[in-house]
């Protein structure tokens, strides 16, 4: 719809890819320095986190195949086919900044989801 600042697709991106503020940024500071390595002290000097949290939030875009990792550095590499989403990401990200970061709040942590995997469920 128009009037809705998360286009549909973007929403689904940031839905199933991006599970913190964290990993979003890392995210952005990459893209916009695609031809330059970063380490993780490096990366969490420049987004004020701990290199746990870039460690962590990098590690899902690795496996994703948008970063890649080589030799103990991490670079902006998304399949060509994905550039221009990660594009849109990025724009509605700028333009829409408290849509986008309400949209990675409102979803359940990865530790929910996997308390919730050995919650017993009585069947009726």
């Amino acid at each position: 719809m128009a009037d809705e600042p998360v286009p549909g697709d973007v929403r689904d991106y940031i839905l199933n890819h991006i599970d913190s503020i964290v990993q979003l940024e890392a995210l952005m500071l990459l893209r916009a320095h695609p031809g330059e390595p970063w380490d993780v002290a490096k990366m969490a000097r420049r987004l004020y986190v701990s290199e746990p949290e870039v460690s962590d939030a990098v590690g899902r875009l690795v496996s994703d195949g948008v970063v890649r990792l080589n030799e103990g550095a991490f670079s902006y590499r998304p399949a060509p086919e994905a550039l221009d989403l990660l594009e849109r990401v990025a724009a509605t990200y700028r333009r829409h900044l408290i849509a986008v970061t309400n949209l990675i709040h409102s979803k359940p942590s990865r530790i929910s989801q996997f308390a919730d995997a050995f919650k017993f469920r009585r069947d009726r």
